[in-house]
């Protein structure tokens, strides 16, 4: 039971150590495979691998737990079953985030049913009836609870199935990132029940409550111990801070390191096995980081490294003459290497063969679109509260649109978080408006003439330069009135600056009551000369009328400051043709036909004409 409780611990640990939009996703990859592992290792697997041995490599009674049953085998049984859940749950981990539920079940089912129980034959066999079957034990090698035959089996098929599906979006790169977890405290957790659970997991390997267990528990405590203490010194020293997940990942490689020899250690060497096992980890990491191989929760250091360092430490740890008579250190150093090898080469060598041939029929990693969505929806449409605030941050994120604010059901977790961003949406959207009049007023004083509130001479030449281009076309027709008000010097000298602003201003009113609002633009260019542009006119008899028209209305009697006044003006028209050079010419042309005008007499208009008369009547 303390070992089926580290299911719980895994659930912890991968969905602490997972973005939220993933946790439920691999919360039920937990769930969904130890159910994968209970039910095949009760149909097959348990009889593969402890069945009547056939040449050491594997079982040949699948159906054994349908025949006659014992008190011994069905606690036998019930054991293992929870060894080959956590061999099996080892995978959802590093795979997490990326890769499909209906797949990774496939993979469970690999685990459950073929690899986990026939390495578990080749070191214990025949266990059940305390005699030697398999291979591996025959040569005399020693895992005493499963640092190859349960955590580097996990490990291997951890790796393969990161080699096929490749790393999360956006985790290496120009624009990589580490991918932080959403819940470290609810991880934390995870770590002490799996730790709790690893006290069943090794004491309960005796087989016996035997006066071996307490020193076996002992052994396992000082060994996670030693691995999170030396986790973190050394990323302390390697990053520069203590890095919260490498030391819970320490702390299990410190376990799954002393898992295949805590029969045998002094509590000394135990300390040093888990110190040791926290230490590769914290290396393994980075070297997987260095190879840009993605492992999601750090499953290969922890079980792989750990667990293969852990194997190689019942040899290099465990006092002399632990391994039986006549056996040496080195001796037992190559036989423990012999099971590393062969269990690593079969596993990783079946795991990814078998993955492969299944991702040309099932893609083994979701699209990308369900990657960013995330697979708690893309894949079983399971949300939370605060997925859902996720969610909709996310959406605004990407189309940059935080007009409105979002929606989160009262009294939930996320209720408050959507509190505090939605009092930022609205400050927001306050210093944006805020920012949107700014750029209002400075766009107007870059524009527009601030005593008439007509275009400037800038916005007046870049439609002059607009209307010029439009006009290749041999069918298309603008023309340009520049205007000057005749004697404005003189009469601004007479009666003051405020009575000539009072003057501008009222001929700025008279020239826009006349220009038509579509296809025209009004500007004064600077002191009292204004003009007019005409976009498109079919006929240039168009800006013929409304010069006769502009000098009329300016010519109409008006009042300013109680005295009664009139304006006369002289317009200059040049005609915007195909054959027109450019804006500036065009500018110079209706300027020359306006002084024409004026030496005509003032109060007229003239055409510019190349070569013709200065005093030329009007058409």
């Amino acid at each position: 039971m303390l070992v089926v409780l580290m299911q719980a611990g895994f659930t912890c640990v991968e969905s602490g150590l997972v973005r939220a939009k993933n946790s439920i996703n691999v919360a039920f990859k937990n769930l969904i495979d130890f159910c994968i592992a209970s039910v095949l290792y009760g149909l097959a697997g348990f009889g593969l691998m402890f069945g009547a041995s056939w040449y050491g490599l594997i079982g040949t009674e699948p159906e054994m737990l349908f025949g006659p049953t014992s008190t011994w085998l069905s606690t036998m049984f019930f054991f293992q079953v929870a060894f080959c859940g956590t061999a099996t749950t080892i995978v959802s981990g590093a795979v997490a985030e990326r890769m499909c539920f209906a797949a990774y079940c496939w993979s469970a089912v690999l685990v459950s049913l073929i690899v986990y129980p026939i390495v578990g034959h080749w070191a214990w066999g025949g266990a059940l009836d305390h005699t030697v079957a398999g291979w591996l034990a025959e040569i005399g090698f020693i895992d005493f609870a499963g640092s190859t035959v349960v955590h580097s089996v996990g490990g291997w098929v951890s790796l393969a199935c990161l080699l096929i599906i490749g790393p999360r979006v956006g985790r290496f790169g120009a624009q990589g990132r580490s991918i932080e977890g959403y819940n470290l405290p609810v991880a934390t957790l995870g770590v002490f029940l799996l730790w709790v659970g690893w006290f069943g997991f090794n004491g309960g390997s005796a087989m016996a409550l035997t006066p071996k267990v307490p020193a076996i528990i002992v052994n396992t405590a000082l060994a996670g111990g030693a691995g999170g203490l030396a986790a973190t010194l050394l990323t302390w020293k390697l990053l520069g801070i203590p890095a919260v997940d490498r030391i819970m990942n320490g702390v299990l490689a410190g376990l799954v390191a002393v898992t295949a020899s805590c029969h045998l250690l002094t509590p000394p060497a135990a300390l040093f096995v888990g110190a040791v096992g926290g230490m590769v980890c914290v290396v393994g990491t980075l070297g997987l980081e260095r190879l840009r191989i993605d492992d999601a929760v750090g499953a290969v250091p922890v079980h792989l490294f750990g667990g293969i360092w852990g194997t190689l430490a019942v040899a290099l740890c465990a006092p002399d003459g632990s391994w039986g008579d006549g056996v040496g250190r080195w001796q037992q150093l190559g036989t423990q290497a012999i099971g590393v090898v062969s269990v690593g080469v079969f596993s990783l060598g079946l795991s990814y063969t078998v993955l492969r041939l299944l991702n040309l029929v099932l893609p083994l990693r979701v699209s990308a679109q369900d990657e960013r969505i995330g697979l708690n929806i893309a894949e079983h449409g399971a949300s939370s509260a605060v997925l859902d605030l996720i969610v909709q941050m996310d959406r605004q994120a990407r189309r940059g649109d935080f007009s409105t604010r979002v929606d989160v059901e009262p009294e939930t977790e996320a209720a408050r978080i959507a509190v505090f961003y939605n009092a930022v949406l609205d400050q927001f959207a306050v210093e944006t408006n805020r920012r949107q009049l700014a750029m209002q007023k400075l766009a107007q004083l870059a524009n527009y003439d601030t005593l008439t509130g007509l275009g400037n001479r800038r916005l007046f030449n870049e439609s002059l330069q607009r209307v010029v281009r439009a006009a290749r076309s041999p069918h298309q027709l603008g023309a340009l009135l520049y205007i000057d008000l005749d004697d404005f010097k003189l009469i601004n000298d007479r009666y003051g600056h405020a009575f000539g602003d009072e003057l501008l201003k009222y001929a700025a009113r008279r020239m826009s009551a006349l220009v038509p609002i579509e296809g025209a633009t009004a500007g004064r260019i600077g002191g009292d000369e204004f003009a007019v542009l005409l976009d498109r006119i079919e006929v240039a008899a168009e800006a013929y009328e409304l010069a006769d028209a502009l000098i009329a209305s300016l010519g109409e009697t008006f009042t300013i400051q109680g005295k009664p006044f009139r304006i006369r003006a002289s317009i200059g028209i040049a005609l915007i043709r195909h054959d027109s050079p450019d804006a500036a010419t065009v500018m110079r042309q209706a300027d020359e036909a306006m002084y024409v005008a004026k030496l005509a007499g003032k109060g007229s208009w003239r055409l510019y004409r190349a070569g013709a008369e200065e005093f030329a009547p009007n058409v």
